[in-house]
């Protein structure tokens, strides 16, 4: 396999890389890189980003992992060359724009930095770059305000992070802005962020892990949180009823889901008992595994970045139909050796649940479907 430049060099993500490799060189059905591709799940990492994650006190890097990604537009390109990607929609990965909770002039500015920046990727490579843009929540007034400039922009869709210092995605205060892209119909991609409870002291970077989860002293947050906060984000959406009163919005959900197939029954089923906490600020909408798969087929796709592919991918089939899932890299975070990797998993696995025509709509035709214009 033809080796390209890895943005990561730590002994962690070596590790990963050789591991993948090992993973891919089991299978004899072909690395997938001639296969078109649109990816749904990338990001970029430009240095006014870095400089400004590491003065909030993201150090070594974000979310507990070892060093920030180094990121060029040449390598992203590359990597999207190798892999036969034609068109990579960017955006910013956790821990976002809004760094410091109490720095509401730094979160909008670096905000806008941030979109001006991948609109004018989107300008220089209109048929290669697409890019989802980023809101400075938790501030719902100032998030209404980049919306409309976000699209003048020519935003193709919005990041949400999991959560936004404990605003999860049924939070009756995000209403205005659900409202807001509803009306346009837009297209809405979760990614993890480390989760955040509501008595989490208001701090930013590296310390503030000390307070929001369990073993964070262990484990970086991609390990186990990322996983989570996506399931319990969803959750959110579904049985506060935000989704369904929203017709017009679609979500991408990343990592095939998170934890979603092994608890969606659990937590709707006992949900539908319990019902929500007395005193609690959203209702719990009854749902059943019937109605809810139907809601979530109907408004919601899953990429299939990171290690989907032994397990997850086979729970999710019995949920979802192959129009439902798009292919995701993840890079930088992702090291570019091992994504390439990664997709000749998915080429060795894919073929098991799906035809080739359902397969080339996943690498390709279902995000072009979903996000043309």
């Amino acid at each position: 396999m033809t080796r390209i430049f890895n943005p990561w060099p730590s002994s962690l993500l070596l590790s990963l890389i050789i591991s993948v490799h090992a993973i891919n060189n089991r299978h004899s059905h072909g690395s997938g890189l001639a296969t078109p591709k649109i990816d749904t799940h990338s990001h970029i990492y430009p240095d006014f980003y870095r400089q400004a994650v590491i003065a909030a006190g993201w150090t070594p890097g974000p979310d507990g992992n070892p060093a920030p990604p180094n990121w060029t537009l040449e390598a992203h390109l590359s990597f999207m060359d190798h892999n036969n990607i034609e068109k990579s929609y960017v955006s910013c990965s956790s821990p976002g724009t809004f760094l410091d909770p109490e720095d509401l002039a730094a979160g909008i500015l670096l905000t806008q930095q941030f979109n001006n920046f991948t609109a004018d990727l989107k300008r220089q490579h209109p048929n290669r770059i697409g890019f989802f843009a980023s809101l400075p929540l938790p501030s719902v007034p100032d998030a209404l305000n980049e919306i409309d400039r976000a699209l003048a922009l020519d935003a193709d869709g919005f990041v949400f992070l999991s959560n936004y210092y404990g605003l999860y995605h049924g939070d009756p205060r995000l209403e205005p802005v659900y409202e807001r892209l509803n009306q346009r119909g837009a297209v809405l991609f979760i990614h993890p962020t480390t989760p955040c409870p509501r008595n989490a002291p208001d701090v930013s970077g590296t310390s503030r892990l000390d307070y929001v989860a369990p073993l964070m002293n262990v484990f970086s947050a991609p390990t186990l949180e990322f996983i989570f906060d996506t399931t319990r984000t969803v959750a959110d959406l579904i049985l506060s009823g935000t989704a369904a009163a929203h017709a017009n919005l679609k979500w991408i959900v990343p990592h095939c889901g998170g934890a979603l197939p092994s608890v969606l029954d659990r937590f709707l089923r006992i949900s539908s008992i319990l019902g929500a906490k007395p005193g609690s600020d959203r209702p719990a909408v009854p749902y059943n595994i019937t109605t809810a798969v139907a809601l979530m087929n109907r408004q919601f796709w899953f990429d299939l970045a990171g290690f989907s592919m032994q397990d997850q991918i086979w729970n999710m089939k019995r949920l979802f139909g192959s129009d439902k899932f798009t292919y995701g890299s993840d890079v930088p975070f992702t090291a570019y050796s091992a994504a390439v990797a990664l997709t000749g998993d998915m080429n060795a696995t894919l073929p098991q649940l799906f035809s080739k025509h359902e397969i080339e709509m996943i690498f390709r035709g279902n995000a072009l479907k979903l996000l043309s214009k």
